[in-house]
């Protein structure tokens, strides 16, 4: 670990990992705004994403998780780490704030997540799953057995707008459902571990993080500071999506800062001269 030169555990870094399917273009804003308040902010690329369809289907939650704890571990070598993520990333962080005392390492200097769903209960239509209490999606291990792999439509010329987005937009594996399912039953049992202040952010209409989700994660972690920040937009679109959004990225990226701000250590002023 760093250390100043009183002895003191340097400025944090940010380690920030983005969704199911996607790239780090995701949550680029919010890295922008960290490195804004002196954090060298890293976004890396989570096994399978940014690489053709077989890559990606054939990754697993069990590779995501293994090299997210990695990451974790090596920045946690040089100093403290703000800890973050969008939706599947953000699933990734709670699972390492949770565990980290038992992994041997440090608990994040700070918690950030960003349209973080807790379980999987509202799904498109094309995806051919109901919304909450779907009888579909109770057997979600059968229909992905069924349905493995399912093409589904691309975003219209709207949704791009309001919200732009880069990955596998027309598959949708269910497998990797079933593995987050799996993991997030664990992780929800856990959340009495989080100690560390925690930022969470998503948008209202959020159909696949609904708010209700987030609410129950805060009354059920133990952090010192917890912070719930619920964003409405205009657009019905993108819904998701809250730091790409148009209508919302800008205050994403103020929650942010200011979160870093007074929960992780900054990078120290220079004197006045």
């Amino acid at each position: 670990m760093t250390h100043s030169p009183d002895g003191a555990p340097g400025p944090a870094t940010a380690l920030i990992f983005h969704g199911l399917a996607g790239t780090p273009f995701e949550v680029a804003a919010v890295a922008e705004a960290l490195r804004a308040e002196g954090m060298a902010a890293h976004t890396p690329l989570l096994p399978g994403h940014g690489a053709g369809p077989e890559a990606y289907l054939a990754s697993s939650f069990a590779e995501w998780r293994a090299f997210a704890r990695a990451e974790y571990g090596r920045l946690c070598a040089r100093g403290p780490v703000l800890l973050g993520g969008y939706s599947l990333g953000g699933i990734l962080a709670l699972d390492i704030a949770e565990t980290a005392e038992e992994d041997g390492l440090p608990e994040p200097a700070a918690l950030l997540l960003l349209a973080t769903p807790l379980r999987f209960c509202a799904w498109r239509r094309d995806m051919r799953l109901g919304g909450p209490g779907s009888w579909r999606f109770r057997l979600l291990p059968i229909t992905a057995r069924l349905w493995p792999v399912l093409r589904v439509p691309p975003r219209s010329p709207e949704a791009r707008a309001a919200a732009p987005w880069e990955g596998h937009e027309g598959l949708c594996c269910l497998r990797h459902f079933v593995q987050m399912e799996a993991a997030l039953k664990g992780i929800r049992a856990r959340l009495g571990r989080v100690r560390t202040s925690l930022c969470v952010i998503q948008h209202v209409h959020d159909a696949s993080s609904p708010p209700g989700q987030a609410a129950w994660l805060l009354a059920r972690c133990a952090s010192r500071e917890a912070e719930l920040h619920l964003l409405r937009t205009r657009s019905p679109h993108g819904g998701h999506l809250p730091a790409t959004h148009g209508e919302s990225r800008d205050r994403v990226a103020e929650i942010v800062r200011a979160f870093a701000r007074r929960c992780a250590p900054a990078r120290p002023h220079r004197a006045a001269l």
